[in-house]
C-alpha cells in the first residue's frame, strides 16, 4: 500500500524542529528511524499535511557523558547503543535492553527516542531506563525541561510531549554508589517477538545485607511501561530473606495491569510477573 501524500521537512537543528512542530501543530507527525511512523502512514492511522524528520539533527544523534549524567539523543539507535562503550561503562542495563529489541534490521533502524516517546507498554529499553531512573529531556518555544521517566508515560501513543515539543534526549544519572543490574525479557513464541513480560532491576545492597536503594521497572505487563514501586518500597531498607523476595515479586505482580492477546493471557502475565520478579531477584540477591 502507497503512503499518503504529505509534506516532508528535513530540519537540521532542534530550534527549526521546534518552530516546524508548533507552525504544524496536529498535522504535523516526527520521524527518526520511522519503523512504527512508516506503518501508521501506510495503514492510514495517520494522514498528518507534514512529517518532519529528525534524521539530521547532529545534537540528536550524540552519546556523552556530562558531568554525572550519560546523555543519549533521541535519533541514536539501538544498535548504536549497544555497540557504545559509554553506556556500556554507565548503563549495561541500556545495553543489554537495546540488545533484546526486535531483529538486527530493526536495531540499527529504530531509535531510542522514537521507541519512549510512542508510550508502548511492549518497549524493551523503557522498563531498562526506569530502572536508571532515567528522565526524558524535552525541548519547545518555551525552552527545554526534563520530565522522569516515571512520569512520562500516560498511555499508548500518549505521553508528556505536547504538541508543540520534541523529545531531544534521554537522560541517565551515573550512580553514586556500585549498582547490580539485570534485565529480563520472556517470550513464549520468538526471540525476536514483543516481550510477555519484561523486569529490569537496579538496585544497591549494603554490607548489612539490605539494600537501601532498588528500582523496578516493568513491560509489557500494563498499557504503558511502570516501575513497580510499591515491590521496590518493600525491598528497600530491609534485609533480604527468600521470603521477603517472594513478597516483592506477589507486589510486583499486584501493581500491574496486564493485556491479553494472541501471545498470552493477561492473568498469565501477571503469573509470569511474579515468576521472573523472584527468580531475577534471587539471581542478583543470593543468600
Amino acid at each position: 500500500m502507497s503512503l499518503p501524500e504529505f509534506e516532508y521537512r528535513s530540519p537540521d537543528s532542534v530550534e527549526q524542529a521546534v518552530a516546524l512542530r508548533q507552525a504544524y501543530g496536529d498535522d504535523a507527525l516526527l520521524i527518526a528511524g520511522g519503523l512504527t511512523v512508516v506503518i501508521l502512514l501506510r495503514e492510514r492511522l495517520v494522514q498528518p499535511r507534514a512529517v518532519i524528520s529528525l534524521s539530521q539533527i547532529p545534537e540528536l544523534r550524540r552519546i556523552d557523558l556530562n558531568g554525572q549524567t550519560l546523555r543519549i539523543g533521541a535519533a541514536v539507535t539501538h544498535s548504536e547503543i549497544v555497540r557504545s562503550a559509554l553506556v556500556r561503562s554507565v548503563a549495561p542495563l541500556l545495553c543489554e535492553a537495546c540488545g533484546r529489541v526486535g531483529s538486527p534490521t530493526i536495531r540499527n533502524m529504530g531509535t531510542l527516542g522514537g521507541n519512549i516517546s510512542h508510550g508502548d507498554g511492549a518497549s524493551d529499553p523503557a522498563p531498562a531506563l526506569l530502572a536508571l531512573g532515567a528522565e526524558a529531556n524535552l525541548a519547545g518555544p518555551d525552552g527545554e525541561r526534563q520530565v522522569p521517566l516515571k512520569d512520562f508515560f500516560h498511555d499508548v501513543f500518549a505521553t508528556e510531549i505536547n504538541e508543540n515539543e520534541i523529545l531531544t534526549e534521554l537522560r541517565v544519572p551515573v550512580p553514586s554508589a556500585p549498582r547490580q543490574t539485570r534485565f529480563m525479557k520472556y517470550t513464549s513464541t520468538s526471540e525476536e517477538a514483543f516481550a510477555t513480560v519484561t523486569v529490569a532491576i537496579s538496585l544497591v545492597r549494603d554490607k548489612r545485607g539490605k539494600c537501601p536503594d532498588a528500582r523496578i521497572g516493568l513491560g509489557s505487563v500494563a498499557p504503558v511501561p511502570i516501575r513497580a514501586t510499591g515491590a521496590e518500597d518493600l525491598l528497600r531498607g530491609n534485609a533480604v530473606t527468600g521470603e521477603l523476595i517472594a513478597e516483592v515479586a506477589a507486589m510486583a505482580a499486584s501493581e500491574t495491569d496486564p493485556p491479553s492477546d494472541a501471545q498470552a493471557s493477561g492473568e498469565y502475565r501477571r503469573r509470569m510477573t511474579a515468576v521472573w520478579v523472584r527468580r531475577v531477584l534471587e539471581e542478583m540477591l543470593p543468600p
